[in-house]
C-alpha cells in the first residue's frame, strides 16, 4: 500500500509539470490525447512483455495511472473555471479506448508468441499512430483526424470551441470493435463463443468501413464534390460551391475574382502561366457547414502539401481571405519538395499577407507595425519566422509582422531572391546577408512611413490580441457563447425566427448584456415584433446605439412623438461622437418621411424607385445604394449609381464595393466615373491602395470578357 501511495505522488508530481505547459494543463482534448499516448504505447509495450496475471486488471491499472495523473490537470481546470462537459467528454472518450486498444495488440503480440514482441507492439501501435495520419493527412483534404492511439484532432483550433462529435463518438466504437477484435482472436477457435465474437466484429469492421464518410470520419474530394457543385472553369480555377449558398451570379462573380487575383499574384512572383495550373477552390455555405466537413470553422486553408491544389474558404470570409489564401496556392511552384512550401512559417505567411495586404481596410502592413514602438527586432523576427514563435504569438500579430517584412523583401529585392528564401527557408543564405541586416533596414522603411491616429488605433487593436496559448482556457466555453454562437449560425442562414429565439435565450441568461440588447432588438424589429423589443429597455441602459434603437423601436410601433422627444435628447450626444456610425444618424431621422424610409429600408427591405431616390438626402441614398448591393437589385443598384455626383470619404468602404461591382456588371463607363471621383480626394494610403486594385479589376475585366459569358 505504501508502494502504491508513493507511485501515486511521483505520478502526480510528474503529470504537475503540465501545468506549466500551455493547452495540455486543464482537462480537454489537448491533455486527453497525450494520456492516450502515453496509455496506449505503455499499456502494449508492458502487455506484450507480462508473463502473468489478469490481462484485463492490468489494463485497468494502467488506465488508473492515467487518471491519477489526471488530478492535478483537474485541480487546476476547477481552480480557473476551465472543467467543461467536452473536457470531461475527451477524458473518457481518448485515454480508456486508447490504453485498451495498446493492450489489446500488445496481448494478441504476446499470444501468438511472436519474437521480439516489445518492438512489434511499438511498431503496429506507431504505424497506427502516425502512419494512420499521413496516409490520411497526405491523400484527403481534410485537417481533423481520427486515431486509434492518440483519439482525435478536430482541426486548427484559432480560438475556436472543440466539441464531441457524433463522429468521434462512431469512431470510438470502431475502436471498441478493434479492441474485441484484437482480444479474442488468438484464441478464435476455441469456442463457438469466440468464433461467433470473432465473426461479429469483423463483419461491424467491414461494414462500418464502407461508410467513414457518411460518418464523417474521413472527407474525400470526391465527398466534397457531391455536396458542392461544380462551376468553371475560370481560367485556371475551378469552382465547388454550395449551390443553396451561391446563386449562379455570385459563382461567377467569384470566378471572375479567382482568375483576377490568380492574374495578379502570377505577375507580382514573376510566375510563367504556361505550366498549366489546375486549382479547386471549394466554397462553403457558412463556417460551421465547413467544420462539419473539413475540420475548419473560421479558418480558411489551402492545403500546400497535397498535390492537388486547393482552396477551402466559407462564403462570408470570401472577400478577406481568397487572394491570401490564392497565393497559397500560387507558392507551391517554388516550395519546397518536402510538402511544397517554406520551413519558415512566418515566409509562407508573410508572403501571402504581404501580397494580399488584408490585414486592416485602413492601414497599410507598414503602417500598424510602425504605430506600435519598439519595432521588432531582429531576435524577435527570428521568432516569428520559425514555427513555434509564429504560433506562440497571436495570429493577427504574427500574421501582420511577417507581411510587412516580407513586403519590405518584395519591394527591395529580386523576387527571384524571395522566391529562393521560400523554398530553402533560409533567408539570410538567400539574400546574402545577415538577417540583422535586413531587419534593421525594414526598421529604416517603418520609421520612413507617415502614421496617424487610425494607424495608432488599428495597430493597438492587433498588438492587443491574444493568442490560445495565452489563455488560461482556451476551450472553456459558456452557455452564453454557445447561444451566441448558435444565434449567428441562424443568422448566416438568414433564419431570423430562430436567430431570435436564440438571443431571447440569450438574453435571458444575460438580461443586463446592452450589446446582447441591441442583437435582439433589432432582430425583433425584423421580424416587426416591435413590441417585444421595447420590453427589454431599462433606465440603466448607456449604450448610445442602444439608445438610438429605441427611439426606433418607439417609430415602428406607433410612438412617433415620444421617439421624437427620445431623439431630440440623444442629439448632443450623437453630435460628440466623430464615428461615421452617428454621424449621419440624425440626418436619417430628420423628419417623419425620412426616418420612415430609412427604418422601411433597414428592417423591411424597402428601396425606392428612382424618382423618390432622387429626392432624399445624401446619407439616404447611399444606404439605399448598399442596400440594392446586398440585395443584389442590379437594375436598381445601377440606377442608383448614376445618380450619385460627389462621394465623401465617409462612405470609402462602400464606394470600393460599388466601383467593384459595376465592373462585374460591365458597367464599365460608371465604375470608372466613382473611381475618377475618388482619386482627387486625399486618400489614406490603404486607400489608395485598395482603390488602384480597383482599377487593375477594371481592366482585367474589359480584356476578360470571356469569364463573363
Amino acid at each position: 500500500m505504501k508502494t502504491l501511495l508513493i507511485r501515486a505522488l511521483l505520478v502526480i508530481a510528474g503529470s504537475s509539470l503540465l501545468l506549466f505547459v500551455p493547452l495540455v494543463r486543464d482537462l480537454h482534448f489537448e491533455s486527453a490525447m497525450l494520456a492516450g499516448i502515453v496509455g496506449c504505447l505503455g499499456a502494449g509495450v508492458f502487455l506484450s512483455r507480462k508473463k502473468r496475471g489478469s490481462d484485463l486488471l492490468t489494463t485497468l491499472r494502467w488506465l488508473g495511472w492515467m487518471y491519477i495523473a489526471a488530478l492535478p490537470l483537474g485541480v487546476y481546470g476547477w481552480i480557473a473555471g476551465c472543467l467543461s462537459m467536452d473536457g470531461a467528454a475527451f477524458w473518457v472518450l481518448t485515454p480508456l479506448p486508447s490504453v485498451f486498444f495498446g493492450s489489446a495488440v500488445g496481448r494478441c503480440v504476446r499470444e501468438f508468441r511472436w519474437p521480439y514482441p516489445v518492438v512489434i507492439t511499438l511498431g503496429i501501435l506507431l504505424s497506427v499512430g502516425i502512419g494512420g495520419l499521413l496516409l490520411e493527412f497526405l491523400t484527403l483534404p481534410q485537417v481533423y483526424f481520427f486515431n486509434h492511439v492518440w483519439g482525435t484532432w478536430p482541426g486548427p483550433i484559432y480560438d475556436e470551441t472543440v466539441r464531441v462529435t457524433s463522429s468521434y463518438l462512431f469512431f470510438r466504437w470502431l475502436t471498441l470493435v478493434w479492441i474485441i477484435l484484437l482480444w479474442v482472436i488468438p484464441e478464435w477457435s476455441t469456442s463457438t463463443q469466440t468464433k461467433a465474437l470473432t465473426a461479429i466484429a469483423l463483419v461491424s469492421l467491414c461494414l462500418s468501413y464502407l461508410n467513414l464518410d457518411e460518418m464523417g470520419i474521413i472527407t474525400p474530394r470526391e465527398r466534397l464534390k457531391t455536396v458542392l457543385s461544380a462551376h468553371g472553369p475560370a481560367g485556371n480555377v475551378t469552382l465547388y460551391a454550395d449551390p443553396n449558398a451561391f446563386s449562379e451570379q455570385e459563382q461567377k462573380y467569384w470566378s471572375a475574382k479567382h482568375a483576377f487575383y490568380f492574374d495578379q499574384i502570377i505577375r507580382q512572383l514573376e510566375i510563367d502561366n504556361s505550366n498549366a495550373f489546375d486549382i479547386e477552390s471549394y466554397l462553403y455555405a457558412h463556417a460551421w457547414q465547413k467544420k462539419t466537413l473539413v475540420g475548419a470553422k473560421f479558418t480558411s486553408y489551402v492545403p500546400i502539401w497535397l498535390e492537388q491544389d486547393q482552396l477551402h474558404m466559407e462564403k462570408q470570409a470570401l472577400p478577406a481571405v481568397l487572394k491570401h489564401e490564392l497565393v497559397h496556392a500560387v507558392s507551391k511552384q517554388f516550395g519546397n519538395a518536402l510538402f511544397h512550401g517554406s520551413g519558415s512559417m512566418g515566409m509562407i505567411e508573410g508572403i501571402a499577407e504581404g501580397i494580399a495586404k488584408d490585414a486592416s481596410p485602413q492601414s497599410t502592413l507598414h503602417q500598424i507595425i510602425a504605430a506600435e514602438k519598439p519595432f521588432p527586432s531582429a531576435r524577435d523576427m527570428r521568432a516569428a519566422f520559425s514555427f513555434a514563435g509564429f504560433y506562440s504569438g497571436a495570429s493577427a500579430i504574427s500574421y501582420t509582422t511577417a507581411g510587412s517584412f516580407v513586403e519590405f523583401l518584395m519591394s527591395e529585392y529580386p523576387v527571384s531572391t524571395l522566391k529562393e528564401a521560400y523554398r530553402s527557408g533560409d533567408i539570410e543564405q538567400a539574400y546574402e546577408r545577415s538577417f540583422e541586416q535586413l531587419v534593421e533596414e525594414w526598421h529604416m522603411v517603418l520609421e520612413r512611413t507617415p502614421i496617424d491616429s487610425t494607424d495608432r488605433a488599428v495597430s493597438e487593436f492587433v498588438f492587443a490580441q491574444r493568442s490560445l496559448f495565452q489563455k488560461s482556457c482556451p476551450h472553456a466555453v459558456s452557455e452564453s457563447w454557445e447561444l451566441w454562437d448558435e444565434a449567428q449560425f441562424h443568422a448566416t442562414e438568414k433564419d431570423t425566427a430562430k436567430t431570435f429565439q436564440s438571443l431571447e435565450a440569450l438574453l435571458r441568461l444575460e438580461p443586463d448584456n446592452e450589446l446582447v440588447k441591441r442583437e435582439f432588438v433589432r432582430t425583433a424589429l425584423q421580424l416587426g415584433r416591435t413590441k417585444e423589443g421595447l420590453e427589454v429597455f431599462s433606465s440603466s441602459d448607456t449604450l448610445l446605439t442602444l439608445s438610438i434603437l429605441k427611439a426606433d423601436a418607439l417609430f415602428l410601433h406607433g410612438s412617433e412623438s415620444e421617439a421624437i422627444v427620445l431623439l431630440d435628447s440623444l442629439a448632443p450626444l450623437i453630435a460628440a461622437r466623430s464615428s461615421r456610425n452617428f454621424k449621419y444618424s440624425l440626418d436619417l431621422r430628420a423628419d417623419s418621411a425620412t426616418w420612415t424610409h430609412h427604418l422601411n429600408r433597414r428592417y423591411k427591405n424597402q428601396l425606392p424607385l428612382l424618382d423618390a431616390f432622387q429626392g432624399i438626402n445624401n446619407p439616404n441614398q447611399m444606404l439605399d445604394l448598399s442596400k440594392a448591393l446586398e440585395l443584389e437589385q442590379d437594375s436598381l443598384f445601377v440606377a442608383y449609381t448614376a445618380e450619385i455626383k460627389n462621394l465623401a470619404l465617409d462612405w470609402f468602404d462602400l464606394s470600393i464595393a460599388v466601383i467593384d461591382r459595376l465592373v462585374f456588371l460591365e458597367q464599365f463607363e460608371q465604375a470608372q466615373q466613382w473611381i475618377d471621383l475618388l482619386s482627387p480626394q486625399p486618400l489614406r494610403l490603404r486607400y489608395r491602395e485598395r482603390l488602384n486594385e480597383q482599377q487593375e479589376w477594371l481592366r482585367f475585366v474589359m480584356n476578360h470578357s470571356s469569364f463573363f459569358k
